[in-house]
């Protein structure tokens, strides 16, 4: 995780002195946050700060944290004296050499810091993939981007926008951060996520392929059921991802896939075993997405 002060130059020719204060507590405020967080502090270097986690999960969640705590003090002070940071993520292997990190890891999380708007954090792709469904958060895909002394363009995403606090990891010794409870960092409400979410081309289109060969036997010719069959298990699948992602229970895909299964004798002209197969698989992959919602809920409760 590399942060950076957002205009440090121009702070410094305005009130060297003050600035100077301002970029040690910045500083100890998130060497403090990144400890937090069960990162430490690698590197400080000017109005920069480079971080290093184990879990990057936790170094997002300090990320939100950081950006949280200083649009805070910043809500105190003239627009001359407010300190805006910019946030670069990225998840890679690093070379330790006596406390020190090396490798493409730092360098890409260094490129991107600058991408993030004041205030705000950029993560690459790498990060996206860990966090999708543990965090919630306000996505815009920047799509592949060619960084400076980097081979291969990268995928990046930046984040939109920080909501409610994000809750620091039980100090428990030994004790792993329990992610199912750390509240979620967007806003949005729930109904509004979803639709936004099944709007996306990624959903949008399987799912109107999905409507659409429900419907066929309507629209087009009687197909016996397999078409509207295999139209209410697609739909299912799609609706049953955003739910999932969107309660943070990927027990939730099963239950929906399992009720599109199920539902699946509804539309069909075969015979009665036939049908109490659907009911009864569809029953079966539903139990599977209860079952592993209440272990989900038994074991962070």
């Amino acid at each position: 995780m590399m942060a950076d002060v957002s205009g440090f130059s121009r702070m410094m020719g305005a009130d060297e002195d003050a600035t100077v204060d301002q970029i040690k507590e910045f500083h100890r405020q998130v060497k403090l946050l990144v400890e937090q967080f069960e990162g430490r502090v690698v590197d400080t270097a000017g109005d920069s700060v480079l971080g290093e986690f184990d879990s990057v999960v936790n170094a997002v969640r300090c990320a939100c944290r950081i950006q949280e705590e200083q649009a805070a003090e910043n809500a105190g002070r003239s627009a001359e004296e407010r300190i805006q940071t910019r946030i670069g993520i990225h998840l890679g292997d690093v070379i330790v050499e006596d406390y020190r990190v090396y490798g493409d890891g730092v360098n890409i999380a260094a490129r991107l810091e600058p991408l993030a708007d004041p205030g705000g954090i950029c993560i690459s792709e790498a990060v996206y993939q860990q966090i999708w469904n543990k965090l919630d958060l306000n996505l815009e895909d920047l799509g592949l981007k060619d960084l400076k002394n980097i081979e291969h363009p990268i995928r990046l995403y930046r984040v939109l926008r920080v909501g409610a606090p994000v809750a620091a990891p039980s100090p428990l010794a030994n004790a792993p951060p329990r992610l199912a409870e750390s509240p979620p960092v967007s806003a949005k409400t729930s109904d509004e996520s979803a639709a936004a979410a099944l709007l996306r081309p990624a959903s949008l289109v399987p799912l109107s392929v999905g409507a659409f060969l429900l419907l066929s036997p309507i629209i087009l010719f009687p197909s016996a059921g397999v078409l509207s069959t295999g139209g209410a298990i697609l739909t299912s699948v799609i609706a049953g991802r955003v739910w999932a992602r969107r309660s943070r229970q990927s027990g939730n895909f099963l239950l929906a896939l399992g009720l599109g299964i199920a539902s699946g004798a509804l539309w069909t002209d075969w015979s009665r075993v036939t049908n109490a197969l659907f009911v009864l698989g569809g029953l079966i992959v539903a139990a599977l997405g209860v079952g592993g919602r209440r272990s989900k809920d038994s074991a962070t409760g």
